[in-house]
């Protein structure tokens, strides 16, 4: 397989660098038989004319919401899910966020992470093992979701109507194996008063902005934007924000209520100004404040948190909604994603990891468990794995997103070797 992967390579990126060029940021505006807007559906009609292109006949998808590309026999079937729809691509680019250009080895654009250039190593990787002719146990589905970055509802309307497959892996985090993921809240509270403050700042929920800036007062601030998963990794301009609002020459109740935010959301990463840090072996709690809305209405407050396996919703919101009441604030919208598990003797993890020690040579590595929420929590039996190395900075969510095309090589060799084994006699 490896050399139908490497004669094909060249298409690859071809491929990969149309589908970027394509702004499919998640849930545009809906039109009639796209949910998701004109955008995302351009997205997936070009991932289907791709598969379609590679010699895929069963190619179809459900509602627009996400794609299906389909190879093999059997009753059995392994899935692999990626998707097609990106965050905003937000400011502080070197090269055109959509302009799928490539610099030094690397191709730069919105996606190419995070996780358009995995949907395509997916596609050739499925394409490989069809042209090596193996003969297969297991059939193999390609899912291209279109709505992962804002709630998954594609996938879960593929799982209403398809069910569950027998087994499943995402390439939307790291490597070598994420077998578990910590639980996802997201909450919005909102001040109603007659705040003199204006101000707009986020891109989305699980983004850490890189930029923020009020226009009364004018106030602007630059950071260095991040996945809201890691915020230790990032510079919430959104933070200094808040401290340089709650230091501004503001009316009483302004300088109360911007004073009163800062202690709970600056300079801590771990919800410990809510009085919410925690710990357990599934790692420890994350807390990020994404987003910020001041105008004629009041105050409203958005932020992103990544919670430990053993700590319920009721005591992360216990606490969260008795420090925020007292400063005036009512909870607005808060959303939950209870976290995901697999062992890691099951015949996917084991095979998964194995693969990774042979193609890596790093036989020591061991399953990993991480704060970011993938695909893989929406079916039972399934993990989520690269693409990011261990030894690369993770670039979703933030300008300069890029690929290596080393990587991308890798990531199609990868996924065809795990797709043989698990799916081939």
């Amino acid at each position: 397989m490896r050399d139908i992967i490497e004669k094909s390579f060249e298409n690859q990126v071809k491929d990969l660098q149309e589908l970027i060029r394509i702004p499919s940021v998640s849930r545009g505006e809906p039109k009639e038989g796209m949910p998701y807007g004109e955008n995302v559906y351009n997205a997936l009609r070009k991932a289907q004319e791709i598969a379609k292109k590679l010699g895929f006949e069963n190619v179809w998808d459900v509602e627009a919401r996400c794609g299906v590309v389909e190879y093999g026999e059997g009753d059995e079937l392994v899935a692999v899910m990626a998707h097609l729809d990106v965050v905003p691509e937000g400011t502080g680019w070197t090269y055109p966020p959509y302009g799928a250009e490539i610099h030094d080895g690397a191709m730069y654009g919105r996606g190419t992470a995070d996780d358009k250039g995995a949907a395509v190593s997916a596609l050739y990787a499925l394409y490989a093992l069809k042209e090596s002719g193996a003969k297969m146990k297991r059939r193999v589905r390609i899912l291209l979701g279109c709505d992962e970055e804002r709630g998954s509802t594609g996938m879960e309307r593929y799982r209403e109507v398809e069910g569950e497959p027998t087994m499943a892996f995402t390439p939307d985090a790291s490597y070598p194996v994420v077998n578990s993921e910590m639980n996802i809240s997201h909450m919005v509270f909102k001040k109603a008063y007659p705040t003199a403050v204006r101000a707009k700042v986020g891109t989305a929920m699980n983004v850490i902005p890189g930029e923020a800036a009020s226009e009364v007062p004018a106030l602007a601030y630059k950071g260095k934007e991040g996945h809201a998963s890691m915020p230790d990794h990032a510079d919430n301009a959104l933070m200094k924000l808040l401290r340089g609002l709650s230091e501004a020459d503001l009316p009483a109740e302004d300088k109360k209520t911007f004073a009163g935010l800062v202690p709970l959301f600056c300079g801590v990463n771990h919800g410990e100004g809510l009085g919410v840090d925690f710990t357990d072996a599934s790692g420890r709690l994350t807390l990020a404040v994404t987003r910020l809305i001041a105008d004629e209405t009041g105050v409203t407050v958005g932020f992103d948190c990544r919670y430990p396996a053993s700590m319920t919703f009721e005591q992360l919101t216990g606490p969260i909604d008795e420090r925020m009441g007292a400063l005036g604030f009512v909870v607005q919208d808060r959303s939950n994603s209870l976290g995901h598990y697999i062992a890691p003797d099951t015949e996917l993890v084991s095979t998964l990891m194995d693969v990774y020690g042979e193609l890596s040579g790093d036989r020591d590595a061991k399953p990993l468990s991480i704060g970011g929420g993938t695909y893989a929590r929406k079916f039972k039996n399934a993990v989520a794995i690269g693409v990011t190395r261990p030894d690369r900075p993770d670039l979703c969510h933030i300008a300069n997103e890029n690929i290596l095309l080393s990587e991308m090589l890798f990531n199609t060799r990868y996924m065809a070797e795990c797709l043989r084994r698990l799916a081939a006699e």
